[in-house]
């Protein structure tokens, strides 16, 4: 007598199917939780002497008032591309610069978080934190020339000092 015919073969085995079942899972898992972390920071409402206000948070404050800021940060840290770049005084001057920046930036999201800084406080130094961004933009348009003119290593050293000077002075009014 001749064999039935076959039932047609799965085209997955099944630990293909438990695999794709797993990275569905991580993926939404990863999904819900960007979404819940964005939500929950964007919409903390604080109360403050000054009126109600929503917490802000680093990434946040960074990508408004930073983004080339952190480019520079980056340049600095890899050595071997900014060293050609730069005098060995003019990076521990960035360097230092950034840094001092760095930790400023956290003392004003955690002051505005808390209510110690004011609303207007925080404008001010929004402003000053634009400006920032703008010289290391500058700084970092000259820095990854291959060549530069005399004129635009005077200015990249202006540029650097007038970043230094700013960035050490954030905290005064």
């Amino acid at each position: 007598m001749p064999k039935p015919p076959s039932a047609p073969k799965s085209t997955f085995n099944s630990s293909a199917q438990i695999a794709a079942i797993l990275v569905s899972g991580v993926l939404l898992l990863v999904i819900v939780w960007s979404v819940w972390d964005h939500w929950s920071r964007h919409h903390e409402v604080l109360a403050c002497d000054d009126g109600k206000r929503y917490a802000i948070d680093t990434r946040q404050f960074d990508t408004q008032y930073l983004a080339y800021s952190l480019k520079l940060e980056a340049s600095m840290d890899d050595k071997r591309k900014l060293s050609l770049a730069l005098a060995p005084e003019q990076q521990a001057k960035l360097s230092e610069a950034i840094m001092s920046a760095n930790e400023f930036r956290k003392f004003l999201v955690a002051g505005f978080d808390s209510c110690a800084v004011t609303k207007i406080q925080y404008a001010r130094y929004g402003v000053r934190f634009q400006a920032l961004d703008s010289f290391a933009h500058q700084i970092d348009e000259l820095s990854v020339k291959a060549t530069r003119s005399p004129a635009e290593s005077a200015s990249l050293s202006t540029l650097i000092t007038r970043y230094s000077d700013l960035a050490h002075q954030l905290g005064t009014n």
